[in-house]
């Protein structure tokens, strides 16, 4: 009998079969597609890279030549220029280095199922899970997977719930809550020639404001001669334009000085991709028997590239529960609980900190050249941030939004979206 079924084969998956192999633990990953596969979400945060050298796979990293990604800008609507922060003005703890990376996913999430099956993963890819398995106390004890046109059950110790977005056991118990506020929508595709310049933020991943509600588009480099470049805004931006999706994209393109200057000699390589659902939770990813990580979890608006950092960061605190649980054989909620606890109090900052930013949207770039907040902001930026304590800035986004709402003259008040905060 496995020890650990896991659901999935995305980073979130990988790592935690990572560190379970490196433990002793025996674990297998069933994997619905077969990689590589296409998947957007190509920039990390700088904690990514504590979790990458706690499994081994920094040297991966390294060795493959991703794009080195040393710190984030931002650029405003109306005229040319941009603010910009460094990640090696904040260095973290346990990191030796002041860059971390922006991904192929493609590549990536291929080397880092490799890594795990390296270190004594079992990886079988190409295999659906359709259900996972309960039994008469009413504990996860196993999963029904779909070979060709037979279903064969695979009994476990505890499961794993790594699906991603599709939320098999989300859905499978209902527990799945699509977020009232966020309803993003993205299109985006890759690019050559993309004009990235000479200065010091030439590989920075580029965040261009434009003028709609809750409006932003990304710039990311994925080679040296590839970017992949993204709009977003509220779904019913993209229904209401009857625009196709190449001429929707280039309107916002156009729309940004900056932006329309990066663009102007830039040629599509890939198509058009349309991506939407941004933001969800469960009422529960911790339960009798299994654990819910990564996006099968949570996933908060990618407005910070979040997304693979919590995925990592579930799967290295979901082990610890998992780790004890083997220890004490108790295989409970409760005793599983306490990682749900620490990754929602951090995903709940990421979402507080995403509203307090689409309410301020062009603002924000005041607290970016604060000297008093912006260590604190580029902390947040950094996804090093699980205790809401550690941020007050975020208080001090709320003070700033209600000075603003307050004054019927505000010079600002115009600029702060409809998005509510409270």
């Amino acid at each position: 009998m496995n020890d650990v079924i896991i659901i999935g084969g995305g980073p979130a998956g990988s790592t935690l079969g990572s560190y379970l192999s490196k433990a002793g633990f025996k674990n297998t990953i069933f994997e619905a597609t077969n990689h590589p596969r296409s998947h957007v979400g190509e920039s990390m945060v700088m904690s990514s890279v504590r979790v990458f050298e706690e499994i081994g796979f920094l040297p991966v990293m390294e060795r493959e030549g991703f794009i080195r990604k040393y710190g984030a800008s931002w650029h405003p609507m109306t005229a040319k220029g941009e603010a910009a922060i460094c990640f090696n003005e904040f260095p973290q703890a346990g990191i030796t280095q002041d860059y971390t990376y922006h991904v192929d996913r493609s590549k990536l999430d291929l080397l880092m199922l490799k890594h795990a099956e390296s270190l004594g993963t079992k990886v079988y890819q190409g295999v659906t899970v359709t259900r996972v398995l309960f039994d008469d106390n009413d504990y996860a004890c196993g999963v029904r997977i779909r070979i060709a046109d037979q279903e064969i059950d695979v009994p476990a110790r505890l499961v794993v719930d790594a699906s991603g977005r599709q939320t098999l056991l989300g859905r499978q118990l209902k527990v799945k809550k699509n977020d009232p506020i966020f309803d993003q929508f993205a299109v985006h595709a890759w690019f050559e020639n993309v004009a990235k310049g000479n200065s010091p933020s030439a590989n920075f991943i580029h965040v261009y404001f434009l003028p709609v509600q809750r409006g932003w588009a990304w710039q990311i480099p994925i080679t040296e001669e590839i970017t992949s470049m993204g709009i977003v805004a509220e779904r019913e931006v993209f229904r209401q334009a009857h625009l196709e999706p190449a001429d929707y994209f280039f309107k916002f393109i156009n729309s940004n000085p900056d932006l329309a200057a990066a663009m102007q000699n830039a040629r599509r390589i890939n198509d058009f991709k349309l991506e939407g659902d941004y933001s969800y939770k469960m009422d529960t990813f911790a339960g009798n028997g299994f654990v819910m990580i990564g996006d099968a979890a949570r996933f908060v608006d990618p407005i910070f590239s979040s997304g693979v950092s919590v995925a990592l960061y579930s799967a290295k605190y979901s082990f610890e529960r998992i780790q004890y649980a083997f220890e004490t054989g108790d295989f409970s909620e409760a005793a599983l609980k306490p990682y749900e606890h620490k990754l929602r109090a951090g995903t709940e900052i990421w979402y507080e900190f995403i509203r307090l930013y689409y309410k301020l949207l062009p603002l924000f770039t005041y607290f970016i050249s604060s000297k008093q907040h912006r260590l604190e902001v580029l902390r947040l930026l950094q996804g090093e941030v699980f205790d809401r304590s550690e941020v007050p800035v975020l208080d001090e986004m709320r003070k700033y939004i209600r000075t603003v709402e307050a004054s019927d003259n505000h010079v600002f008040k115009g600029q702060l979206s409809d998005i509510p905060i409270d």
